[in-house]
């Protein structure tokens, strides 16, 4: 009920309530991550979720700021406030705030007073990539935002948005799932087809300086279509983002970016985006509901995992050779220092 008189204001972002454990968070707050599709943020503030930590976000005019959810006067949630010209404003005693953290106004002071520098909210860094809103919680770091494509491939073709949606599972869970070949043509036999009863061979591995590459065969049927005989390139990008091609000889290449950022131990809000350079409408529908309904099948599935951690420990499961790019991706998760 009370904070007690002896204890100090925590300097630590990390809840005391987190599951996820002290060592990890550390690592990983210091990696970019998407929290938001920029056309989202208009003129109301947005809230998200990154590492357990409650975040708000708001637009002014073109400039978006990133901070605690949290009003430092007396920690009402600025989620539940309006956006004003010059930034935020709480919506229990009016102060207003800039995108920058810094408070600007408060109604019930003499409008000459000057207000201290420390009257400010705990705000993050923000970049605006590949239409998504990102920031990292670490005071210092040496990352940056991925590259999952080169610029000049973002110009040329059209981000084509899959509906955003919030997934049972942790990001490196997912990850695993979308790099993950066995199960495709039993969880998805409607949508991405394939025989189930089929050798499914183990991809080609290697390894790059910020991630790994997984290059396999697969006989998609998709949707009851035409079979064909596909290349899957999947370019993992360290710890949670693929830039993942499918290799048509006959029609070309289709590309799709899965980025699921991690908003608890157990809970990834996973933002997905398709490169399609054709200007046919019904094409980039077509693309845009099959990817969400695969999304969907996955989540049925994933939502009755018995075990929600991730083992970096070979010995908690069995594996099968198309396993490989499993073994792969927990090795880099290792070298990074998670699950010490």
């Amino acid at each position: 009920m009370f904070i007690p008189a002896s204890t100090k204001p925590s300097t630590s972002l990390r809840p005391h309530s987190s599951g996820i454990s002290e060592n990890d968070w550390t690592v990983l707050s210091r990696f970019w991550y998407p929290i938001a599709r920029e056309d989202e943020i208009g003129d109301t503030p947005v809230a998200a979720k990154l590492l357990d930590v409650d975040l708000v976000i708001f637009r002014s005019g073109d400039e978006i700021g990133v901070a605690l959810d949290r009003c430092p006067h007396r920690h009402i949630r600025l989620s539940a406030g309006t956006v004003v010209n010059g930034g935020i404003r709480c919506m229990y005693h009016g102060l207003e705030f800039n995108t920058a953290g810094q408070c600007t106004f408060v109604p019930s002071m003499d409008p000459g007073a000057k207000l201290p520098a420390s009257w400010r909210l705990t705000s993050f860094p923000v970049k605006r990539r590949y239409g998504l809103v990102w920031t990292c919680l670490a005071r210092e770091t040496g990352q940056d935002v991925p590259r999952l494509f080169r610029e000049e491939d973002a110009e040329a073709g059209k981000l084509l948005f899959v509906k955003v949606r919030t997934w049972p599972v942790s990001a490196a869970r997912q990850m695993e799932n979308f790099l993950d070949l066995a199960h495709l043509p039993h969880i998805h036999p409607g949508s991405l087809g394939g025989d189930p009863n089929n050798l499914i061979k183990p991809g080609e591995i290697e390894h790059t300086g910020d991630g790994i590459i997984q290059r396999a065969e697969y006989i998609e049927v998709p949707f009851g279509g035409t079979p064909r005989e596909v290349v899957f390139t999947y370019r993992v990008v360290l710890p949670f983002a693929i830039d993942f091609t499918v290799h048509d000889p006959n029609s070309g290449d289709q590309r799709t970016c899965n980025i699921p950022s991690p908003s608890s131990a157990y809970e990834c809000k996973v933002f997905q985006f398709s490169i399609d350079t054709r200007d046919i409408d019904d094409a980039h529908s077509s693309v845009l509901n099959g990817l969400d309904i695969i999304n969907q099948e996955d989540i049925g599935v994933l939502q009755h995992l018995a075990l929600p951690d991730l083992p970096l420990d070979a010995r908690h499961e069995i594996h099968l050779a198309v396993d490989n790019i499993t073994h792969a991706y927990r090795q880099r998760l290792r070298e990074f220092g998670l699950g010490q």
